[in-house]
């Protein structure tokens, strides 16, 4: 992005408020900024599309992403831990249209990382608030057949320092990887998603926790040993995860919210673990 902010607003409203306090939110807000024309007329609006799928253009885009900021510092005084960028953009609408933000929700793919054409799958995978239409769906499905539904949230370790001494493209080529073993590992019934930059959400139905945690540990080996054969990683890319299965209490964003805990907490002690709630 060289020296120049990319457009008017930007340090002021995302650069300033994220750098020193969520700086994985900037990175994933400035690698999605180089991909457009830095004299969009309506960046605010494009980037909440991007995190949320939602459309707004002008003041009314700006305006929701200042609230958007604030409802993301009351959910981190609340938790006490850092929420990331696209969660607080998603609660935020959830709490303004509760009854509309799982239909207006865009599934289309977005621009998946591989170009390959049988790569639509991994289209899905990136889809904007995908992983909280399917984990609503499942939960309500589960509570009705009374079936075991639990999930996995993997998050890669020090990826942001691999994109730093690396490269953006050696990032890009590991979370192909990532999403393409996970592919392999999974049943197909099995639902994955992009959580936010460098996490992901698995939603296994009819699987209790015993199975996810099995599974997670599986991924968690797999993904280090192909990953080794990437020209500067001799000892592979780690991976965090957190196993939990839903409980007949649980909503969709307190399950959410219960394994994120988890894994920011468990990232405090020790990476390249998996940890169950």
């Amino acid at each position: 992005m060289a020296n120049e902010l990319p457009f008017e607003g930007f340090k002021e409203q995302i650069e300033t408020p994220l750098e020193q306090t969520d700086p994985r939110s900037l990175d994933l807000i400035r690698r999605f900024f180089l991909e457009i024309s830095p004299d969009n007329p309506n960046p605010f609006g494009i980037l909440i599309k991007k995190l949320t799928g939602k459309n707004f253009s002008g003041r009314e885009a700006t305006s929701h992403w200042r609230h958007i900021l604030e409802n993301k510092k009351a959910l981190q005084t609340k938790l006490n831990r850092t929420v990331g960028i696209q969660t607080a953009a998603i609660d935020y609408f959830e709490q303004q249209y509760p009854e509309e933000i799982f239909l207006e929700i865009s599934t289309k793919p977005q621009e998946p990382v591989s170009t390959k054409k049988d790569d639509e799958w991994i289209g899905k995978v990136y889809s904007p608030g995908y992983h909280l239409e399917k984990l609503k769906e499942e939960i309500l499905r589960a509570k009705r057949y009374k079936h075991a539904l639990s999930a996995i949230m993997l998050d890669i370790d020090d990826f942001r320092k691999i994109n730093e001494t690396l490269s953006f493209k050696t990032g890009d080529k590991i979370l192909e990887i990532i999403v393409k073993i996970i592919k392999k590992t999974i049943r197909t019934v099995d639902i994955l998603s992009r959580y936010s930059g460098d996490r992901f959400m698995l939603i296994l139905p009819n699987t209790n926790k015993r199975e996810a945690f099995e599974l997670a540990e599986r991924l968690k080996q797999n993904i280090n040993e192909r990953t080794k054969r990437i020209e500067g990683l001799p000892t592979g890319v780690t991976v965090t995860l957190s196993v939990g299965q839903c409980t007949k209490d649980d909503t969709s964003s307190l399950f959410l919210k219960r394994l994120e805990t988890v894994l920011e907490n468990g990232k405090k002690k020790n990476r390249n673990t998996v940890y169950t709630i």
